[in-house]
């Protein structure tokens, strides 16, 4: 049907199937054509109700009655619509991002979704990011990690308020928290990528899957390694500097010694277990390297001879608690606690990329970058296992 044979209810029912498509479209010329579409309807749209309008109005003076003013209010409502299909939540806008990259012409609904800027990821391919992130960094997910622009405070309990026995009725005693205040500021995750100019010409989908993989990767390596390594100098503050010094005196640590030298013994493990208070045991993980894991963990037994590792598929329990695997982790040493407690993370939600001509190679160069940091939080909650440990 020709778009001026349309009548009103024809109009918003076809835009209401063109957002089924454009959700659904995996090719970038179907969602040019939707983009053009949509234009045509909703100026269609305008001029149908405006024409409603005018009927209404020629009614009310037949009738005698003022007309309402409300031209300016629909003019405002059109605007907001347009502003609201380019934001980079829209389909519009990833596809002009994408094919801005690669050097794909525009057309003008795509040069217009990109006038407030183009280094700003599209929500859903910084989502795709974020969630290939959290797979192939399984730390991200058990610090607690935090997903909002620029530095945060963060109020962390250092004693909590103790209940009190009061009569019924009478009047209550104040009894407040100690905390202590973590501030989470920002610091730059690079990831340079190189990519020969024929490969960018490929399908805006398939450079998409390959530029959010590639970004992953190369931020995800760097922030495991501060989640674990990071000391706290101009940088993010991670799990081995969670406390000054790993002590035996203080329970934050456990020696490695075992019952023969310099061996594991499940003794070790229970030791660390035993140090960590019973409120944080129901989230509480090993995390280990898989070298350790495989070298001195896996074929331990108690004095049952009954092993102390479990596996279900493709994960492993220790005493019943999980382990996770990082290549961080030093060989030789295991940590064990609360990790959401111990520790928090700030990931911003502004993941941005710009990129340049290398002609030298025949590629493009881009340049991606991520703002994290990561601290200790609540004390108590993180136990090291390692030879070494002061005593």
């Amino acid at each position: 049907m020709n778009l001026d044979e349309m009548n009103l209810q024809q109009v918003e029912e076809r835009l209401a199937a063109l957002d089924v498509e454009v959700r659904e479209a995996t090719e970038a010329e179907a969602v040019e054509k939707a983009a053009e579409e949509k234009k045509g309807l909703l100026t269609r749209k305008a001029e149908l109700v405006d024409l409603e309008q005018r009927k209404k109005t020629a009614l009310e003076l037949n009738e005698g009655k003022a007309p309402e003013k409300i031209i300016e209010a629909r003019k405002e409502e059109k605007n907001m619509d347009i502003e609201k299909m380019l934001d980079r939540s829209s389909e519009e806008y990833r596809s002009a991002w994408l094919k801005n990259l690669q050097g794909k012409e525009l057309n003008e609904v795509e040069k217009r979704a990109l006038a407030g800027g183009t280094s700003a990821l599209p929500e859903a391919t910084a989502n795709k990011v974020v969630e290939i992130l959290v797979d192939t960094v399984p730390l991200l997910n058990e610090i607690e990690l935090f997903r909002m622009p620029g530095s945060i405070n963060i109020a962390v309990e250092v004693t909590a308020p103790g209940a009190k026995v009061e009569p019924a009725g009478g009047a209550a005693t104040e009894s407040n928290a100690v905390l202590r205040q973590v501030t989470l500021a920002g610091y730059n995750m690079n990831a340079f990528i190189r990519l020969g100019a024929d490969l960018a010409q490929q399908a805006v989908s398939a450079f998409e899957d390959w530029l959010t993989r590639k970004l992953a990767d190369a931020i995800g390596n760097k922030i495991e390694d501060l989640i674990v390594n990071g000391d706290g100098t101009s940088g993010p503050k991670g799990i081995e500097k969670y406390v000054t010094t790993w002590d035996v005196s203080d329970g934050t640590g456990v020696a490695w010694t075992g019952s023969s030298g310099a061996a594991l013994d499940v003794a070790n493990l229970d030791a660390a277990i035993g140090l960590l208070p019973a409120k944080y045991d129901r989230d509480s993980k090993f995390v280990m390297s898989k070298k350790t894991f495989y070298t001195n963990v896996a074929n331990l037994t108690d004095v049952n001879n009954l092993p102390v590792v479990e596996r279900e598929g493709r994960n492993f329990y220790v005493r019943g608690y999980p382990v996770v695997f990082s290549n961080y982790v030093t060989a030789g040493t295991i940590f064990f606690g609360d990790f959401k407690r111990g520790m928090v993370g700030n990931l911003s939600s502004d993941i941005k990329v710009e990129k340049q001509r290398n002609l030298a190679y025949n590629a493009w160069d881009f340049l991606g970058w991520a703002v994290f940091d990561c601290a200790p939080a609540a004390a108590g909650c993180i136990v090291k296992v390692a030879a070494g440990i002061q005593s």
